[in-house]
């Protein structure tokens, strides 16, 4: 009856028009506002896809159908003139500042002995840290 192939391309188209279906149903489209604009989505992209010679004139359409429930000119208004669509300006505050205690004295640490040995280091006895040997120990 329908080659697997159709199928495929099918279930594929019909994936994908529920992506732009599922926005509209979250503006509050009516159900039957939904079946008939994903019906329609559905039919008009295996229209394109199956037929070579109106795809021309037909993908520009098809690409339309598909963005326009992502754009809406209310909420772009909105955008522009910075209102928000659900009534007054959201008023952002910021919060109290703390008073935080003083930074504690700095204390100077003593100077260093030129002469003592490093701390940590792990030499053989009577060696010091400025002993001039070849890496590998020879």
């Amino acid at each position: 009856m329908f080659s697997l192939t159709f199928l495929v391309l099918l279930g594929a188209i019909a994936l994908l028009a529920l992506i732009p279906t599922r926005r509209l149903y979250l503006a509050g489209w009516s159900p039957r506002a939904l079946a008939l604009y994903y019906v329609g989505l559905v039919a008009l992209a295996l229209i394109v896809a199956e037929l070579r010679a109106p795809a021309r004139f037909l993908i520009p359409i098809l690409v339309v159908v598909y963005i326009a429930p992502f754009v809406t000119a209310r909420a772009g208004l909105a955008r522009l003139f910075g209102r928000s669509g659900r009534g007054a300006t959201p008023v952002v505050s910021r919060p109290a500042t703390r008073s935080l205690p003083p930074p504690p004295e700095v204390v100077e640490t003593p100077a260093r002995d030129p002469d003592a040995p490093e701390a940590g280091y792990a030499g053989p006895p009577g060696a010091g840290p400025d002993d001039e040997r070849p890496l590998n120990g020879r």
